[in-house]
């Protein structure tokens, strides 16, 4: 039987993420590049990859980032604003955008180059049972690919979006 390696300093890493998270999305965001505003997870990768099979610690985490999501979505003035929350889940490429209006959010979306490729997959019913999503909540389920001559990564990028 494998023994899980302990993972120190989890309440700290999730008191220091909501106050993040909270301190980021307590003013709606004003300044917009190409069409969003965007604010990465402020966890770092080894945090992350060391949780990934806590599902407990991990559906902390995106809650914490729900709640941020949310938080924007109750700030924003107009509502052609879109809140997203990006890449589910790994956690690892995590962050909440906010699109200026519904055709930066479709042009997000569309990935499809030599370097970067999305492709829609069908929704995983298990997946979001766990996740307890609002029904204002969108969920688009993606294939990503991304390659150059010498990279290559194959994965699954979620977006959440209100």
């Amino acid at each position: 039987m494998k023994r899980r390696a302990k993972v120190r300093g989890i309440r700290r890493r999730l008191k220091r993420l909501h106050m993040y998270i909270e301190d980021q999305t307590h003013p709606f965001p004003t300044t917009f590049h190409d069409g969003y505003w965007h604010n990465k997870i402020p966890i770092d990768q080894s945090f992350l990859l060391s949780v990934q099979e806590n599902s407990r610690i991990q559906y902390a985490v995106i809650e914490a980032m729900m709640e941020g999501a949310s938080r924007l979505v109750r700030l924003r003035e107009e509502e052609r604003n879109r809140v997203v929350l990006l890449d589910l889940p790994t956690l690892w490429q995590s962050e909440l955008l906010v699109f200026e209006n519904d055709a930066r959010l479709k042009t997000f979306m569309e990935r499809d180059s030599p370097e970067q490729t999305w492709t829609p997959l069908p929704l995983d019913d298990v997946f979001q049972q766990k996740l307890v999503a609002s029904a204002d909540v969108e969920v688009h389920r993606f294939h990503e690919l991304i390659q150059d001559e010498d990279y290559m990564h194959s994965g699954e990028v979620w977006l959440l979006v209100q």
